[in-house]
């Protein structure tokens, strides 16, 4: 029988699929170099953009001067925005301007073919392209809703197609663009996952990668390889989505992403270096258990040899790092009795946001749990607002995964809430990490979204604990301690409201002393009641040093989430103790939380795709009859 709710999976979790299941490495999907193109290229699809090519290109067709106003109004801007990121990035900042200049030419190319068609033209009077409406579709939405013999329920699969051209009446071919290298298989997967959510068909999808060649590499895939394709596609879809019954052509168990697993040559090649690594400084060792296979890395179980002590094999972090050339000294611990050594996957993999979307959907409405991460055994840890850790400090350098732990944390609360349930108050100094949500209902207020803190983070404050004083009173006429006992009381209850703060470091060093002093004040406040009255604090910095973090506002901070950071003392500072500075980074955390004494976790990665979607109003896939509406 089929649910009641279908599963919904996001185009980029299937294609994430289809990629570790080849076994390749990533080649820079999401990375810095290919979000910049994307975005510049969207400007120059998108007609309110002042660069847009509608605005830019007349009859003549100059692609040069349309690439250089590309660049002067759009990447240009982007770059000097983040130049602090790029100093090390001049090859990728080439890249992707040879990716634009390199697109200029080939839309260019495009609109002449459309031209000599009769399909569209200039029309020199009134400024404008006349046709090309009917022609170009840019950056649409499209969802499709599948089921297929065998399967246990519907499956929702939604994203967004970079770019749909009309190849004759009600047919149409998604082209997806991509920069420089990538993976043939799972790029042609994904861009026929969107002709099946046109609606298949007889029309056509196509790849055109930009930046790696002197011209633009296109394939089109046609019908026939479309309709070959879609068994395998729509086999791996179920899987994914945990609908495929015992005994069918793609049993879950094929479906990589779920862990442990079990160890590869690599890996097993790894195991045995470390025995020889430890013998050779003297800590015999042997192996007494499989190796535990997680997304970043592989736990060895350990027992020391005759007359070698545990002491003496933990103290052996730097001598392994330089011998088994490690990026980082690797972590051990002890662990069921024996001593775990953590090290480091030769080819790591993330955790798509969307894998862990059915654990998300069983903590049910008005939900206060933050999703914090899946361990080495493949179980997803939250982190409870009302009842485990009311307030959270993060903590962890530029590339540790700090700000995308944000963003999946906010999207977790926002899958498991309405906006009558959950507010947010969202500080941004650098402007990128909850760009999606400026219009969000979910915001406290219209203007709760600041990214500019100058001159308006004390009177926010002060809002905050005037709307916390204001529930202290309602929870008193009806005799109620925090606010779930209000709510049963009551009825209904105020929004639980979550503040959530990136780069704090900047934000409290950016006044006088003074002012300094009184943002302290601030928070230390909220941080002191705040949990009954359910508002709660969630505050981020890359310096977690005694300067940023005071004794008092550390206290009242129960919730440590550190990623990477840049030495030994920073770790004391966030944990009281080392080992964060070992962490891999890209997500890879320890929790304190809750009760956890301490546990190594791997976030999740909420890829753009889902961002668009998750931090939508309705939090979910757009579903049209009509995708081109």
């Amino acid at each position: 029988m089929a649910s009641a709710d279908p599963v919904r999976l996001t185009v980029s979790e299937v294609r994430q699929r289809i990629f570790e299941a080849s076994g390749t490495a990533s080649s820079g999907a999401g990375s810095l170099a290919g979000r910049l193109f994307h975005r510049t290229v969207e400007c120059a699809l998108r007609e309110e953009h002042p660069a847009c090519w509608k605005a830019i290109l007349t009859a003549e067709l100059n692609a040069e001067a349309w690439a250089r106003t590309l660049y002067e109004q759009a990447l240009g801007p982007e770059l000097t925005r983040l130049q602090s990121g790029l100093r090390d990035s001049g090859e990728e900042v080439l890249t992707v301007w040879r990716g634009v200049e390199s697109f200029a030419h080939w839309f260019t190319g495009l609109l002449a073919e459309a031209m000599a068609a009769g399909a569209i033209r200039y029309d020199e009077r009134g400024e404008t392209w006349l046709g090309a409406g009917e022609l170009f579709l840019t950056e649409t939405e499209l969802a499709a809703t599948l089921q297929e013999p065998g399967w246990t329920g519907e499956v929702v699969v939604a994203g967004r197609a970079d770019h749909l051209v009309r190849v004759a009446e009600n047919r149409w071919c998604v082209v997806e663009f991509k920069l420089g290298g990538g993976h043939a298989e799972s790029d042609a997967a994904q861009a026929c996952l969107y002709h099946e959510l046109l609606g298949g068909g007889d029309g056509a999808a196509a790849l055109v990668r930009f930046g790696g060649a002197a011209e633009p590499q296109q394939m089109v895939l046609a019908g026939e390889w479309i309709q070959e394709a879609r068994p395998k596609l729509t086999a791996l879809i179920g899987a994914l989505a945990g609908v495929t019954v015992a005994g069918s052509a793609e049993p879950a168990r094929r479906v990589p992403g779920y862990w442990p697993r079990p160890a590869n040559d690599a890996e097993i090649e790894l195991g045995k270096l470390l025995i020889r690594a430890l013998q050779e400084f003297h800590a015999d060792a042997r192996l007494v258990a499989e190796p535990l296979v997680g997304p970043t890395f592989v736990r060895f179980l350990l027992e020391p040899g005759r007359g070698v002590s545990a002491s003496r094999i933990e103290k052996q972090g730097a001598n392994l790092q330089m011998r088994l050339q490690l990026e980082q000294e690797p972590m051990i611990g002890r662990a069921a009795g024996r001593i775990a050594v953590d090290l480091q996957r030769p080819q790591r993999e993330y955790v798509p946001f969307g894998s862990l979307r059915a654990s998300l959907d069983s903590a049910g409405g008005a939900s206060s749990r933050v999703l914090a991460g899946i361990d080495l055994l493949g179980k997803v840890h939250f982190i409870d607002l009302a009842t485990d850790s009311p307030h959270l400090l993060v903590g962890g350098i530029p590339g540790g995964g700090k700000s995308e732990w944000l963003r999946s944390a906010v999207a977790s609360l926002l899958v498991t809430n309405t906006p009558d349930t959950l507010r947010l108050v969202l500080v941004d100094p650098k402007k990128n990490a909850f760009a999606e949500l400026a219009r969000s209902e979910y915001l406290w207020h219209p203007d709760s979204l600041v990214d500019s803190p100058e001159g308006r983070i004390i009177p926010l404050l002060q809002d905050l604990i005037d709307e916390m004083y204001r529930r202290y009173e309602l929870f008193k006429l009806e005799k109620a301690d925090d606010l779930a006992h209000y709510a049963g009381k009551a009825g209904a209850a105020p929004p639980r409201l979550v503040c959530v703060v990136d780069e704090f470091a900047d934000l409290l060093m950016s006044g006088g002393k003074a002012e300094r002093e009184e943002v302290e004040r601030g928070f230390i406040r909220i941080a002191q009641l705040g949990r009954a009255a359910g508002v709660h604090l969630v505050l981020a910095t890359q310096r977690p040093s005694r300067q940023v973090v005071s004794g008092v506002l550390k206290a009242n901070l129960p919730g440590k989430v550190a990623f990477r950071v840049a030495n030994r003392v920073e770790s004391g500072v966030l944990l009281d103790r080392g080992g964060a500075q070992n962490l891999l980074g890209k997500g890879d955390l320890l929790l304190s939380a809750g009760g956890y004494d301490l546990v190594r976790l791997q976030s999740a990665y909420l890829s753009e795709e889902d961002r668009r979607i998750v931090f939508s109003k309705d939090t979910g896939p757009r579903m049209r009859s009509n995708p081109h509406e």
